[in-house]
């Protein structure tokens, strides 16, 4: 297959996901999903390219947050000590995520954690999904000479995107919706 038939390919399954997908995006205490926890989740269902409803939590972690995460993110202990436990929400995230292709910004992460916690909390096993990576999409669609890093913020200042990520999964999912659709139409 040459490379601008499967960019074709690559293009026609972003815009297919548009249809029907959740965009998904954790905060954590750290970046392994076996000993750090979910301090934020946000999961935003899609339909005909439209954000159409949005699940947010915040998450208690059950420990003090690293002062780096608090640094990145804005949150702080105070925040997330007010917040349920993982366990109180995951069967309503587990829900939302359903029958829908998950995406992300790096979604292997988000998932490796949802999954962790699930396990963690002997919570229901989510449902199997199909998921799909903006970031690996951008790897194959646009030039590394274009960008200097393959990062969503990097991404979203580099194509103007409309919304900004913050290390908020709010404002990151929505950037990450608008980078599905700049993508799907590169």
């Amino acid at each position: 297959m040459n490379p601008r038939s499967a960019h074709d390919e690559l293009r026609q399954s972003l815009r297919r996901s548009l249809r029907d997908c959740v965009v998904v995006d954790c905060e954590t205490t750290g970046l392994d999903p076996d000993s750090d926890r979910i301090i934020e989740v946000a999961a935003l269902r899609v339909r005909e390219g439209r954000p159409v409803a949005l699940f947010h939590r915040m998450v208690d972690p059950g420990r003090p947050l690293p002062g780096f995460i608090t640094s990145l993110t804005g949150l702080t202990d105070q925040q997330v000590r007010q917040a349920p436990p993982v366990g109180d929400i995951l069967g309503d995230l587990s829900a939302f995520l359903a029958h829908d292709t998950v995406v992300g910004h790096n979604v292997g992460f988000d998932l490796a954690f949802i999954d962790a916690e699930i396990t963690t909390t002997h919570s229901t096993p989510r449902a199997a999904s199909l998921s799909l990576c903006t970031a690996e999409s951008a790897r194959a669609l646009v030039p590394r000479s274009r960008v200097d890093r393959y990062r969503l913020n990097t991404l979203a200042e580099t194509f103007d995107l409309d919304h900004r990520p913050s290390h908020r999964t709010v404002s990151d999912v929505l950037a990450t919706l608008d980078l599905l659709h700049y993508l799907s139409g590169v």
